[in-house]
């Protein structure tokens, strides 16, 4: 097994795509179905041999590892919780949360908050400003929510290798099938700032709770996003290398 804080070159690197491109399609091994987005990844580092982590260390040494259906519509940079002096992820599903019928069944009454944050006020009046070179804040009109310190984050993605994925099968079911085709390394993001004001990243929450449940809300993030249409225009440096 591989240590998964080696420093891989490019060679390296490159070898292992042509060799996992040549496999074809991926199922998810026995153990790991997880109903999540994140199994592109988790499939693509174990062809790498790296176990899961959330350590600052990058995945493959000089680049974190990324996988990416090509069917997705933004990639995920990392999950955050907000920081202290402002509202949490719950205390801003309490107060933002709108009740809406379930998706699965009309007559479950569900609080939700799905909901994109981006520079320009959102239909609940939410959007972020950058703080600094390392911290987004969330406003509400003007009034301060919340904010992010993502001085680690953004360290740790400055450098990718940005992994896309085909499909077969249903998006987040059991026998859904991978097949890696083309990868690109990206390195250098831009400067916060910029990142933020042209909506290169984004924000998105996914809480919902059944109304009258006495259970936790469920909340799967907040999640740090860049739209895939706006990806190479994150990073100073692009290289397409299969």
């Amino acid at each position: 097994m591989k240590d998964a804080q080696m420093i891989w070159t490019r060679e390296q690197i490159q070898k292992r795509l042509l060799e996992v491109k040549a496999k074809g399609f991926l199922p998810i091994p026995d153990g790991m179905y997880r109903r999540d987005e994140g199994i592109v990844g988790q499939i693509l580092e174990r062809e790498f041999d790296i176990k899961e982590n959330n350590i600052s260390v990058r995945d493959l040494g000089s680049f974190e590892l990324k996988g990416m259906r090509v069917k997705s519509s933004k990639l995920t940079l990392c999950h955050k919780k907000t920081d202290a002096g402002g509202l949490s992820p719950i205390e801003v599903f309490d107060r933002f949360g709108y009740e809406k019928p379930s998706n699965r069944d009309k007559s479950i009454l569900k609080k939700k908050l799905f909901t994109t944050v981006t520079s320009k006020p959102n239909k609940l009046g939410l959007h972020l400003a950058p703080s600094g070179d390392k911290r987004i804040d969330m406003y509400h009109n003007s009034e301060f929510i919340c904010s992010w310190n993502l001085s680690g984050s953004l360290e740790k993605i400055n450098a990718i290798l940005l992994v896309f994925a085909e499909t077969k099968g249903a998006t987040a079911a059991k026998d859904e099938l991978f097949h890696y085709i083309s990868a690109n390394f990206l390195q250098n993001l831009k400067p916060l700032s910029t990142l933020v004001s042209s909506n290169i990243i984004v924000i998105d929450f996914c809480i919902d709770k059944q109304v009258g449940s006495t259970k936790s809300p469920h909340d799967r993030g907040p999640h740090i996003r860049i739209p895939k249409s706006k990806l190479f225009e994150a990073y100073e440096l692009t290289e397409k290398i299969l």
